[in-house]
């Protein structure tokens, strides 16, 4: 009798689908898990550190190139691989990890125009001044400067052009074109003014008058005329002339004014031209003292010698005032009246004779005072050889005699 097997067949079936869905779980699970440890995994590079080696070939733990180990792996970063980090981040914090001394100064130099520390680590001197120089002028800090030992000074006026000017003020106003650096003096707004041609400074000086004129003289046109008084209107006027160094413009002038005066005189000492002390709008007494202004001015005696005799007391205040303070004696001699031109020798060689120059002497004509001079100067240089500039050997002796004696004394 034949044994009916069907129920087996659908028994072992069952079985073997339960089977095959269990294998395919455990199977999920497991590729499942490791899709997870290698996603978890991913990106994370194995870190950089410095090696002796020249190559850049990175290696694992064991030494060896090219070998796949499980585990962690550390990346050997050689002095090429950490110069061009360096390089490539902009950071010198890699440099001195670079093992060849050469190869370390390079990578500060090669980043010592955008980092400061790179710059103070070049051991080229001349090449830290450059950088360093860079830096002060660039962030506006002097202080940076002090860091060089070469250099220093000109670092300081490359960071600082007016450190050493003058007027600090002015140079710093006209550098950043700002005339409220001038802090209201009124000498650097007229300063800032006329080499700027700014009329903005004129504008902050607070004298009316002296602010019209510098607007005038900035702009070439009168706006003196616009002041009320006729005082305040010659002083701009006056002003605006030597302002513009324009002497026409003295003859805008009011006849015989103080003001007028000055301004011509100013004008003939400045163009060395005794003429413009002659002009008409100037009175006589004034004339005389443009003359005598001249001269002091000029050392020129000819402005004392063009004062009429009859002005006596301007012709001796000249040449008096003259012989002083020039050291020449010899100017004495266009005084005409005798006890005048007594009491200047007196005085330029003897009493108010600190100027006194023994090569002035021989141009004295009297010869009592020339000898004198020379006595006098021999006295005030200590030198006794002066004395052999007399030809009288009386008067010789004499001179060093009172040279000896002066110096015993």
């Amino acid at each position: 009798m034949a044994r009916d097997n069907s129920y087996r067949i659908k028994e072992d079936d069952g079985k073997n689908t339960i089977l095959l869905i269990a294998g395919l779980l455990i199977l999920i699970f497991i590729v499942g898990g490791g899709l997870i440890y290698m996603i978890a995994g991913k990106g994370a590079a194995p870190p950089i550190v410095p090696s002796n080696q020249s190559n850049q070939t990175p290696q694992n733990q064991t030494g060896q190139t090219g070998q796949n180990n499980t585990g962690n792996q550390t990346q050997v970063c050689g002095d090429a691989c950490l110069f061009d980090a360096a390089v490539l981040a902009g950071n010198a914090s890699a440099c001195p990890l670079i093992s060849s001394e050469g190869m370390e100064q390079a990578c500060y130099v090669r980043l010592s125009n955008i980092s400061l520390e790179a710059c103070k680590a070049v051991a080229n001197a001349t090449m830290m001044q450059s950088c360093i120089t860079a830096f002060a002028v660039a962030w506006d800090n002097i202080t940076l400067c002090d860091l060089l030992v070469q250099g220093r000074d000109a670092c300081r006026n490359a960071a600082d052009p007016c450190i050493n000017a003058t007027d600090v003020g002015l140079c710093r106003a006209l550098d950043a074109g700002e005339p409220s650096l001038c802090a209201g003096t009124t000498a650097c707004l007229l300063d800032y003014s006329m080499m700027s041609g700014d009329e903005s400074g004129c504008s902050l000086i607070p004298d009316a008058v002296v602010s019209t004129a510098c607007k005038s003289a900035v702009e070439y046109s009168d706006r003196c005329a616009s002041l009320v008084k006729d005082a305040e209107r010659d002083l701009c006027y006056e002003l605006f002339a030597i302002y513009a160094n324009d002497a026409g413009t003295c003859t805008q002038i009011s006849f015989n004014s103080l003001y007028v005066y000055e301004c011509f005189t100013h004008f003939a000492i400045r163009q060395r031209d005794l003429k413009l002390c002659d002009n008409e709008r100037i009175d006589l007494n004034d004339k005389w003292g443009c003359y005598r202004n001249y001269s002091l001015a000029t050392g020129d005696i000819s402005g004392c010698r063009a004062i009429d005799p009859l002005a006596s007391t301007n012709q001796f205040l000249c040449a008096f005032e003259f012989a002083k303070k020039y050291g020449d004696p010899s100017a004495c001699e266009i005084i005409e009246i005798p006890a005048s031109r007594k009491t200047c020798y007196e005085g330029a060689i003897i009493y108010s004779n600190a100027n006194l120059d023994w090569r002035n002497c021989m141009d004295v004509t009297n010869f009592v005072w020339k000898n004198k001079c020379y006595t006098e100067s021999a006295k005030l240089y200590a030198d006794v050889s002066i004395c052999n500039n007399i030809a009288e050997e009386f008067a010789k002796e004499t001179c060093i005699g009172a040279f000896a004696a002066n110096q015993t004394g």
